[in-house]
């Protein structure tokens, strides 16, 4: 509907014209034809008018009030229900009834305007014309609001897309990063494991090639403690790197009360490798202490991600002294947040440094760095509700505080007792694929008194299950046949209550499996296995 440039009148507006008296229709259609309004459709019978209202789909409605077999009123109120408030066109009512309770009553049911007959030509074209005014100015509204509303969905989709692109990216980045301080830390990985291996190897060398040795009880005693403590240093080496390459995934950042001083330690054993073996391996010495107050609250955070910032932190005062020197790591409470610290007396920063080291990308390290290890500790800190403090001056050192709010909750964990053997006897059945595997852990159950019966593989152990009756299921997972996992769900479907622990060495571990009760990361102790057989017998889950 577009307005006359000369007249301001809608020349091809859709008149519809609803009287139940032909005269009166005939006298308005005059008036419209001599005014150029071409379209103008005129109907005597309302019912079929309404019928015909959603082809016809006027610009602007002219009725008639007293008419039958429906009044102009109840006209209106059928329209109302057939037609949505945004659609509905603007109505100007003819009548020769001008009581002031038919215009109130008209107005009132929704009526746009209202003229009494006998009719004035011109007073007719002129309500017209602003009825049509305001109908095309609504018209132009809709159709703005339906084109903004698109460019929003459209705008809003592009964003959408905009943004997982971008937390994918960001997370190959974390991920890059991660590996580039795994990788700097492989060397000295590699050197602590072959320590332990070479304790292992060369005690186990000495017995079998010397089989006196077996007649000193003493001597066998302490050289099995020996070899006992380097396999649990190789254990604590794989579960430091499992801690430290634990993918993080969308939707799983797991918020509780954490101990900053549990996390320090776990921090300075995980990048021992880049502070102490490497230098030591080209002539160096960095000496890292830690000082730690006692009283320090637990703060509500996500653990690995407090770790990752400790470790980048002590990373990069590894490579602020590049001749050696002294990292001291400390804890403590400063107005209602904890806080840790790491500090080093190397080449610290400038200003302009200083001001820029927080930025994605910024790296004052050359090909040696991704300038991303700051911007990361920046954006775990933020997402935690927490500050960086960063002191420093060039040749001085640097020292950078991370101060995170006090959890809410300060409730101490309770102790864990000591698992001792557990008191009644049970039949267990064993399923791994390595025979000596098998053996170590049927040695282990059967000191405490326990039943053992082995199967190699999972359907040898399904055969073995549903010939017997067992009290507890210790299966492997990587098993030919049938898997620990596969394993588990057919003893389910056959005793839905039976206890099943899973053994594996992959690092994977604590991925949850439905029919699993208990999983147990290889090499698992004596104390370990104790301690699991005791919570899936209490009806513990995890």
């Amino acid at each position: 509907m577009q307005l006359d440039p000369n007249t301001n009148v809608a020349k091809d507006a859709r008149i519809l014209i609803v009287d139940d008296e032909a005269r009166n229709i005939s006298t308005i259609s005059q008036i419209l034809g001599r005014a150029g309004y071409a379209i103008c459709i005129s109907i005597t019978d309302p019912a079929e008018a309404l019928a015909k209202f959603a082809d016809v789909q006027p610009d602007l409605l002219l009725l008639d009030w007293h008419m039958e077999p429906l009044s102009g009123l109840e006209f209106i109120q059928e329209l109302k229900t057939r037609v949505a408030p945004d659609d509905m066109p603007p109505v100007l009512v003819l009548t020769a009834d001008n009581s002031p309770e038919t215009r109130r009553e008209a107005l009132a049911v929704g009526a746009t305007d209202f003229l009494s007959k006998p009719l004035d030509a011109s007073e007719v074209l002129l309500r017209m014309r602003n009825l049509l005014q305001i109908r095309q100015l609504h018209t132009r509204l809709q159709a703005g609001r339906h084109e903004l509303e698109t460019q929003v969905r459209e705008r809003t989709n592009e964003l959408e897309q905009a943004l997982a692109e971008l937390h994918g990216v960001q997370q190959q980045v974390i991920q890059q990063e991660r590996l580039r301080a795994l990788g700097a830390m492989a060397a000295g990985v590699a050197h602590d494991f072959n320590n332990s291996l070479m304790i292992i190897r060369g005690y186990s060398d000495m017995f079998t090639r010397q089989p006196q040795n077996y007649d000193d009880p003493e001597k066998v005693r302490e050289a099995f403690k020996t070899i006992s403590a380097a396999a649990g240093n190789a254990a604590d080496t794989v579960n430091r790197l499992r801690e430290f390459y634990r993918p993080y995934k969308k939707g799983e950042e797991d918020r509780r009360p954490v101990e900053l001083n549990a996390l320090v330690r776990e921090a300075v054993q995980l990048t021992r490798p880049k502070w102490e073996t490497q230098p030591q391996a080209r002539g160096l010495t960095i000496q890292t202490t830690t000082h730690l107050d006692t009283e320090v609250p637990r703060v509500s955070a996500a653990a690995s991600e407090i770790r990752e910032v400790m470790m980048n932190l002590i990373f990069n005062a590894v490579d602020a002294m590049p001749q050696g020197g002294q990292i001291k790591v400390s804890t403590g409470v400063d107005e209602g947040y904890a806080y840790f610290t790491v500090e080093d007396n190397g080449t610290g920063m400038t200003e302009e440094t200083r001001r820029h080291c927080l930025e994605p990308f910024f790296s004052t390290k050359g090909d040696r760095g991704t300038g991303l290890g700051l911007a990361i500790v920046f954006g775990i800190v933020s997402r935690h509700g927490g500050l960086i403090r960063i002191n420093t001056e060039i040749n001085q050192g640097t020292e950078i505080t991370i101060l995170l709010p006090v959890a809410v909750s300060a409730e101490e964990p309770e102790a864990e007792a000591a698992p001792g053997a557990l008191r009644q006897s049970l039949n267990v059945l064993i399923v791994d694929d390595q025979p000596e595997i098998r053996y170590v852990l049927s040695s282990y159950l059967e000191h405490d008194a326990h039943t053992v019966v082995t199967a190699e593989n999972g359907a040898d152990a399904l055969e073995k299950f549903r010939a017997g009756t067992f009290d507890l299921v210790i299966t492997d997972r990587a098993m030919p046949k049938m898997n620990g996992d596969q394993l588990a769900t057919a003893i389910k479907e056959i005793a839905p209550r039976e206890p099943v622990i899973l053994l594996t060495a992959f690092a994977d571990s604590e991925r949850h499996v439905r029919d699993i009760d208990l999983m147990l990361s290889k090499p698992a102790s004596l104390r370990m296995i104790r301690q699991a057989i005791g919570k899936v017998m209490a009806g513990e889950r995890n």
